[in-house]
């Protein structure tokens, strides 16, 4: 049923180019300043005399744990709400939309406080049969709490980003991830640097982030979008229940293999070994500081596109991440495979340097990480759930037999393999799913003559990295040196792909004027 509509535009009509390019503009701003406060955070952890690499090791491997259980507690009602907000939205079925946002935050809530209360009774027997230390009793209290806090935090993140409010959704992050800073140095500078107070650091940022998060959707979104009524729409919330089981089935299974197999190397090898690998997983995703922000805006992008069917906009999406943004991707690899051990003792000091060894094996499945990423974000976007749900089974199997069988055998370097071929798997399958549906365009010469740009730049980094970086040099000494190798490359490649970069932005332009 339609009601008569508030008059606040929550989703404006914006052509392509003005989605990705001034969106765009606010995802980036804001996760080049939310990074490095994630690093800074890690950086105090790894680097105070009163935690060794084990301390670290407990510490992540408890972060993983209630993430992998984050993603899953709300039954895939978030995913579905996020896909049918902005077609109730388009159509002005207001009745609809005030009826699946209830019904979601009941359920992820309720499933929230069922799974919360497990853990903190059970704190006592996981500390001593599968972490192996008493400590860990209490981090998992203040994480119980820190999992009732986040589902409520990524509901009203999950409202922003439907609607494509970048803005909004970036800065409640770069709030909660400041005050998370803010705490964290007062422990580094007060002698407090235990891994009690920096777990409680976490929980007090995420309660300023759910103040900060609150006001905003009560002031610019709650009036508009509980205008309509609550309403049992079997039909509605059938299809509503369809997409979310699938999204259930299938829901991010690629952003918790590292979750997966944090627990994995846990088990196998101990908790010196899970500290290595959770700094090898932080310096791997360094890669999606660059990538990362824009791919939260492709599915609901998407999904617009595809209520409104314009397959030209589609199209032209497709092609543009695939051909350019691919070469990005690469670069971010080149570097990572190159200076990965000096990376590692950069940021983490010296006792982490096996991380960024790690980083440097494992660097080349960024790749396939982000495309995977990027094709399960589309196809969330078209509604092919299914297809997901059939790539995810298969590259799951092949993720967990591959680290049952390597971790044992080759240890740490095998954890990092495994989790390198449940990359490639995705995409694989991702790739042919996505293909059956829209044909991926590929500017074949521009990556070709890139890559071996890319491979020559990377074999004079090789060759000539000892220069810049060495021990006797200051830390802050070699981050400049990092840096400035970082902006030479970028340079060199705008440089040498000048008349594409022209092309390009004459087309944006062009889009602008006609769209």
């Amino acid at each position: 049923m339609k009601q008569q509509e508030n008059n606040t535009d929550l989703l404006q009509d914006e052509t392509l180019s003005q989605k990705l390019i001034k969106k765009g503009f606010w995802l980036y701003l804001f996760s080049y300043l939310i990074a490095p406060g994630g690093y800074l955070i890690r950086l105090l952890i790894s680097n105070s005399p009163e935690i060794s690499v084990a301390d670290v090791g407990i510490l992540y491997s408890i972060i993983s744990l209630i993430s992998f259980l984050n993603v899953y507690n709300d039954l895939g009602l978030t995913e579905s709400l996020q896909y049918f907000l902005p077609k109730f939205w388009i159509k002005k079925e207001y009745n609809h939309i005030k009826t699946t946002i209830y019904l979601s935050f009941l359920v992820q809530f309720g499933t929230a406080i069922l799974i919360a209360l497990g853990l903190w009774f059970g704190s006592d027997w996981l500390a001593a049969n599968y972490f192996h230390n008493p400590v860990s009793a209490d981090i998992l209290k203040y994480f119980c709490l820190y999992f009732l806090g986040i589902n409520l935090f990524q509901t009203f993140q999950s409202i922003f980003i439907a609607f494509q409010k970048t803005f909004d959704y970036q800065l409640v992050e770069f709030i909660r991830m400041r005050s998370v800073v803010g705490f964290s140095f007062f422990c580094f500078l007060t002698n407090r640097g235990t891994i009690e107070w920096y777990s409680l650091n976490r929980l007090l940022g995420l309660g300023v982030g759910i103040l900060i998060a609150g006001f905003i959707y009560y002031r610019n979104y709650h009036h508009s979008l509980m205008q309509g009524k609550f309403e049992w729409n079997k039909p509605m919330l059938k299809e509503y229940r369809k997409y979310a089981l699938w999204s259930f089935i299938g829901l991010n299974i690629s952003s918790v293999f590292g979750q997966i197999i944090q627990q994995l190397v846990l088990y196998f090898l101990g908790d010196e070994s899970a500290g290595y690998f959770a700094n090898f997983q932080s310096l791997f995703n360094m890669g999606f500081i660059i990538i990362g922000p824009i791919m939260s805006l492709i599915f609901p992008i998407v999904a617009e596109v595809m209520e409104k069917k314009d397959e030209k906009k589609l199209n032209l999406l497709i092609s543009f991440f695939y051909s350019y943004f691919s070469v990005l991707i690469c670069t971010i690899v080149l570097l990572f495979m190159t200076l990965g051990s000096d990376i590692g003792s950069l940021l983490f000091g010296a006792k982490f340097r096996l991380s960024g060894e790690l980083l440097s094996y494992g660097a080349i499945f960024l790749i396939f990480s982000t495309l995977s990423t990027f094709n399960f974000s589309v196809l969330g976007g078209l509604g092919k759930v299914k297809l997901r749900v059939k790539a995810l089974s298969y590259s799951t199997l092949i993720f967990l037999l591959s680290s049952i069988v390597l971790i044992p055998l080759f240890k740490i370097y095998g954890a990092v393999f495994s989790f390198g071929l449940s990359y490639l798997s995705l995409w694989i399958f991702s790739y042919f799913a996505l293909g059956k549906y829209k044909t991926i365009g590929l500017d074949f010469n521009f990556i070709s003559s890139n890559l071996i740009y890319l491979i020559i730049l990377g074999f004079i980094i090789y060759l000539t990295k000892d220069i810049f970086f060495s021990i006797s040099y200051p830390r802050l000494q070699q981050v400049s040196h990092l840096l400035i190798i970082t902006f030479i490359i970028c340079l060199i490649l705008a440089l040498l792909n000048m008349k594409k970069i022209s092309f390009i932005l004459k087309e944006i332009k062009k889009i602008s004027r006609t769209q």
